[in-house]
């Protein structure tokens, strides 16, 4: 019960914020993109960092359900930010969601409901303990390999243009949120054996750069301005590649049978697919423009950042 409690939690703080950050990241500069200037100059927004404060609320709450359930459970409730934040976005921009939209919503927690029904009541397996150091080796390599994913998603989005950029630095945000909770849940489970292991552990200054990677990475998905893409993507592509690590390097598999496992693993791809459905119910903004030549005249980009800069 207090994963579940904690997990939807997470999932309204975390939809409230994306929703906030990303109203503000469509206004920045595109020449900021992927650079840390992008922070500060987000930094001086209200919103921002209202939206921010949101963000470290759910933090605080994914932890601890991270800490009394499996990362593939948690990740899978997690995912229901999208539907809170896809209506805050409705709601801001005066259009009421479609009959499809809703579907593809009720779809999601009906998915999300179900691989509930098929995990929760026969516990997970693991090949070893959370306390056992090949635990904290196996996060480790899941950190290594969404990271890496992340970046070199993030590297291919940033040549990109149009939708494909959107799309890109989507998949790029929702790898480095899984690579964000792994870390978590590796923190977590260090934390809980007090102030020796934490400082002696890889966790904590892993927690910290990935964080920062994970805010960046986020907001340049969000300055596309394509919010039907980039946030039903990072919704999608954060538990399959949550659920991928849980179940493949952590051995978080549910003692339900072959039979079980199957159904799970239908509700997950059930549920991604709904998630994505949702960027399909919503008219998206023309594909960004190729950059123009440049020139001695001050550029929109750069009259853009001095306004952001001045207040």
């Amino acid at each position: 019960m207090v994963m579940i409690t904690a997990a939807l939690a997470a999932a309204v703080l975390y939809g409230a914020g994306a929703a906030a950050e990303q109203r503000q990241a469509a206004k920045a500069p595109q020449s900021s993109a992927g650079k840390p200037r992008l922070l500060l100059l987000l930094a001086r927004k209200p919103l921002w960092l209202l939206g921010i404060a949101a963000q470290i609320g759910g933090f605080a709450a994914h932890a601890v359900a991270l800490r009394s359930g499996p990362l593939a459970t948690v990740q899978m409730l997690v995912a229901l930010e999208l539907v809170v934040a896809v209506v805050i976005v409705r709601i801001w921009s005066g259009t009421p969601l479609s009959r499809g939209a809703w579907a593809a919503a009720l779809t999601v927690v009906a998915a999300i409901a179900a691989f509930l029904a098929v995990t929760s009541h026969h516990g997970h397996g693991s090949v070893y303990p959370a306390s056992h150091p090949d635990y904290l080796m196996a996060a480790g390599l899941g950190t290594i390999i969404t990271g890496c994913g992340a970046l070199v998603t993030l590297a291919a989005g940033l040549r990109a243009t149009g939708k494909s950029r959107a799309v890109l630095l989507a998949v790029a945000a929702g790898l480095a949120d899984a690579c964000s909770a792994v870390v978590t849940l590796a923190f977590a489970h260090v934390a809980s054996q007090g102030l020796a292991a934490i400082a002696t552990s890889w966790t904590p200054y892993a927690l910290a750069v990935v964080g920062a990677g994970n805010v960046l990475l986020t907001q340049t998905a969000y300055q596309t301005g394509q919010p039907m893409i980039t946030l039903p993507l990072i919704a999608s592509v954060t538990p399959l590649a949550s659920v991928a690590i849980g179940v493949g390097l952590l051995g978080e598999t549910p003692k339900t049978g072959m039979a079980g496992a199957v159904i799970a693993g239908l509700t997950v791809v059930v549920a991604s697919l709904a998630l994505a459905r949702l960027a399909r119910e919503a008219p998206h903004p023309g594909p960004m423009s190729t950059p123009a030549p440049q020139s001695h005249a001050p550029t929109p980009d750069r009259e853009r950042d001095l306004a952001v800069l001045s207040g």
